[in-house]
């Protein structure tokens, strides 16, 4: 999930319960919230003259959360760009000319929402803007895990990140940040995360 806000971050919920008091009606929230935004940043992109349509937005998202890569699926069909990347790039990113930031959830705010559904938090790809500062405040809000092992990061970046999660008590995580066949990113298994890490999952699971 995608935290707002003065501490912008993306974290993971793992062994979340879905089952949990409030879990869905919060998600119906959120969900409401993404479809919201995807429709104001479509009219801002009609805007320049792109004309994108909102429902056909929605429709290739086929039943799933609707979020920026549908609408740069659309970008993409309607031969704007090539691709998903250069729809980011050239539209969707952060300060681009067709994005309005989400109003979403704050970071303590879904961390504590991932714990109540006896989840573990996790702040995935580090890389892209941890600061030590950034990790010590969020694990002054309940942060339990740090996404260490990730496509993106070196040998020099795990060490330092494994370094971090230590220090922290965090538990060192990792995964492939697969986003479906249409990303930059073609297979799910394309980096190595220890079998350790599914033990140390499980023990931080046991101190919620």
């Amino acid at each position: 999930m995608s935290a707002e806000g003065e501490l912008y971050c993306h974290l993971l919920g793992y062994f979340v319960d879905p089952a949990a008091p409030g879990f869905q009606e919060r998600l119906t929230q959120f969900r409401r919230l993404r479809l919201e935004r995807i429709a104001a940043m479509t009219k801002k992109l009609n805007a320049l003259g792109i004309p994108v349509d909102y429902e056909r937005v929605v429709a290739l998202a086929a039943g799933g959360s609707v979020g920026r890569p549908h609408l740069a699926d659309a970008l993409v069909e309607l031969k704007v760009v090539r691709s998903r990347q250069e729809a980011f790039d050239r539209y969707l990113k952060r300060d681009g000319p067709g994005y309005i930031a989400g109003d979403g959830p704050a970071a303590a705010d879904i961390i504590q929402f991932i714990r109540s559904a006896k989840g573990i938090p996790v702040l995935a790809h580090p890389s892209y803007y941890t600061t030590p500062e950034l990790l010590k405040r969020l694990v002054d809000v309940g942060l339990m895990g740090l996404e260490v092992y990730y496509p993106e990061h070196s040998k020099s970046l795990i060490k330092r990140y494994l370094e971090m999660a230590e220090s922290s008590g965090l538990v060192a995580t990792g995964g492939s940040d697969f986003h479906g066949p249409k990303t930059h990113r073609s297979a799910l298994a394309c980096v190595d995360v220890p079998e350790s890490v599914v033990e140390a999952l499980e023990n931080a699971r046991a101190r919620i």
